[in-house]
């Protein structure tokens, strides 16, 4: 017999035992397996069992189904390896095993509702960038479940920011010394080799830090030069987005990224996009400490 684990979403810890070789999930009631999640379509996807081997196919759902980070063709055969996670719009789950312990922390820290609306379906509004903030989730949480390495990841995690994120022209991990309080490491990405040799506006930096709340200004042009520091005037900054990342309570970096050639360059839903990033971000520079301290102790 066959189990499906539901690690996270509205059902979060329910396990499913099935013993066909193949069985339909959605959240009609009509399915094989049921799953009232409202992101999830009515008929969402096959499960087929073959010599103790796992594939899947996304029936035409509206939401998608993602694996290692990337949204699967509808209609096409993938496998899955028991105990890898895969995401239905707001659910994750895995099958013939639980997701590891890291995995899970990984998983728990991601909020999905970010790019989905209230009801559960992409926003409507704007649904193509919707399915890439899903994907570009999907992206970082995969690479924070790969690698210990912390600047790997981060390298990773801007790449797919400005990736997704036209209008960026920089973006910047700041990590921060939890017994000094310093800056102890800037991890940078930049769209061109002629941008200022200073990758991120200090002011901005220093505040989030300080602080422990996001920043956003989409036109430094209509800001008042009392509330810009000479860092952004001087490097020509006209949009910068700026989050904290948090173990607990305390900060122990953030996440930057601004535009130099245009205002407007973010919304709101940007900023709630690196809110999210923000979390599993945190928990890859606490597993990179943790790595870190057992090969010490070792």
């Amino acid at each position: 017999m066959a189990e499906i684990f539901i690690v996270s979403g509205p059902e979060k810890g329910r396990s499913i035992p099935f013993e066909a070789d193949t069985v339909v999930l959605g959240r009609a009631p009509e399915n094989d397996i049921q799953v009232e999640d409202k992101s999830i379509s009515r008929f969402h996807l096959r499960i087929e069992r073959r010599g103790g081997q796992y594939f899947i196919r996304d029936l035409g759902s509206k939401n998608g189904t993602f694996i290692d980070g990337a949204r699967i063709e509808p209609e096409t055969e993938y496998e899955v390896k028991e105990g890898s996670p895969f995401a239905l719009g707001k659910t994750f789950m895995s099958i013939g095993k639980s997701c590891e312990k890291e995995t899970l922390a990984v998983l728990d820290s991601i909020d999905l509702s970010k790019v989905l609306d209230e009801e559960g379906a992409l926003a409507k509004d704007r649904p193509l960038t919707a399915k890439k903030n899903m994907e570009l989730i999907q992206k970082v949480s995969h690479a924070v479940m790969q690698s210990v390495d912390v600047k790997d990841v981060f390298e990773k995690v801007l790449t797919y920011i400005m990736e997704l994120l036209q209008r960026v022209d920089r973006g910047v991990v700041i990590l921060v010394d939890q017994k000094t309080k310093e800056i102890s490491e800037v991890i940078s990405i930049l769209k061109s080799s002629k941008e200022c040799s200073q990758p991120f506006s200090r002011m901005i930096v220093d505040r989030v830090l300080r602080e422990g709340d996001p920043i956003s200004i989409v036109d430094t042009g209509s800001e008042t030069a009392e509330n810009l520091s000479e860092s952004i005037l001087s490097m020509h900054i006209r949009s910068v987005m700026c989050v904290p990342l948090k173990s607990g309570s305390a900060v122990i970096g953030a996440i930057y990224v601004d535009s130099l050639k245009k205002p407007h360059g973010f919304r709101k839903e940007d900023l709630d996009l690196l809110l999210t990033l923000s979390s599993p971000a945190a928990l890859a520079i606490q597993k990179s400490l943790l790595n870190s301290t057992q090969e010490e102790s070792a």
